[in-house]
């Protein structure tokens, strides 16, 4: 799963950098890689843009959260960005195409 060809959306390349369409693409070609992990085949990603506070120092301002349902699993990873956005990522694959699309193109 997810080793097919990759396509985003018109609302993925007009809304959200290059920089953080390939980080998603990351995260995920990483957990492929994880022994005995069954990967369903939607994946979501909440990104929120994070405010400048004492607590990140600066360090990030990108917050994204990824989930699956089944099996469950969350992950919160934060990074440093260009351009930092809010928006619901899915990623979905029908086995013979995988798709980044806002949740809204759902």
């Amino acid at each position: 799963m997810f080793d097919n060809k990759r396509y985003i959306t018109i609302g993925i390349r007009e809304n959200v950098d290059e920089e953080i369409q390939m980080e998603i693409w990351n995260i995920i070609d990483k957990l492929k890689l994880v022994d005995n992990f069954h990967m369903d085949y939607l994946q979501v990603f909440e990104l929120k843009k994070i405010e400048n506070t004492r607590e990140f120092n600066n360090s990030y301002n990108q917050e994204i959260v990824h989930f699956q349902e089944q099996p469950e699993y969350k992950q919160q990873i934060f990074l440093k960005v260009s351009n930092p956005v809010n928006a619901k990522i899915y990623v979905i694959d029908d086995s013979e195409h995988t798709v980044m699309m806002e949740a809204s193109e759902y």
